[in-house]
């Protein structure tokens, strides 16, 4: 079976259908004030921003920002996943494409001051990563910013599931990287680590415990599930 058919039978409808479902722990409201507060703090959506959402899926996150910026355009892989995009609606400054983030020569070079990527990256193997990172070092207006939401490799539980040990590795995760391997492979492609948000884990209780944990130095990496990073060129 080719990569390319293996990628959409994982992608598929069903998984469009439960992408922004939210449950009590492993994706819950916690987790998704986290994705939010990414945005927020270090995307900082302007009005007179253009920005790209890598792996937009249905346009959630694309939709959300609309309002708050002057152009956002969304690209997914995906055409199940642009139709549904599409099917939600769109303001007059949104834009949804489907597209390979490895290959975006669809834009201009330096076309976005913003470039988004919620919950993409674990998704991609090394040699992806830098495809991709080569595309949105072309793209990124100088002084831009490139955001990102990805697990944590460092974190306990991933590395339980490296080791299939307990819990298994969420199957579309063939990319969970650490705090520093990001670090190494943003300043290959000369990306400058500009701010990081580290977060605990989303599980009820445990969470309250790893809020404290991971402050802790030399085991703190332990209990940092979720990173938020904004890099520059």
């Amino acid at each position: 079976m080719s990569a390319n058919n293996r990628y959409h039978q994982l992608y598929n409808t069903a998984y469009y259908e439960r992408l922004h479902r939210l449950n009590s722990i492993g994706n819950n409201a916690y987790r998704e004030a986290q994705r939010l507060e990414t945005i927020e703090v270090l995307c900082k959506p302007d009005v007179s921003d253009e920005v790209l959402e890598l792996g937009c899926g249905t346009g959630f996150y694309t939709r959300l920002l609309a309002p708050r910026v002057h152009r956002i355009v969304g690209v997914d892989f995906s055409a199940t996943a642009i139709e549904k995009a599409i099917a939600h609606g769109q303001a007059d400054n949104v834009q949804f494409f489907i597209g390979d983030i490895q290959n975006l020569s669809m834009f201009p070079e330096s076309s976005f001051d913003k470039i988004l990527a919620i919950d993409i990256l674990e998704h991609l193997s090394d040699f992806q990563l830098r495809a991709a990172l080569r595309e949105v070092v072309c793209l990124l207006r100088e002084g831009g910013a490139f955001v990102f939401f990805t697990p944590c490799r460092t974190h306990w539980i991933e590395s339980l599931k490296s080791k299939n040990i307990i819990i298994k590795q969420i199957r579309e995760h063939i990319g969970v990287r650490s705090e520093a391997v990001y670090r190494q492979i943003m300043q290959e492609h000369g990306l400058e680590v500009k701010s990081v948000l580290r977060y605990e884990t989303c599980i009820p209780i445990l969470r309250t415990a790893e809020r404290k944990l991971k402050r802790i130095p030399l085991i703190g990496n332990l209990f940092v599930s979720r990173l938020g990073m904004a890099v520059s060129n």
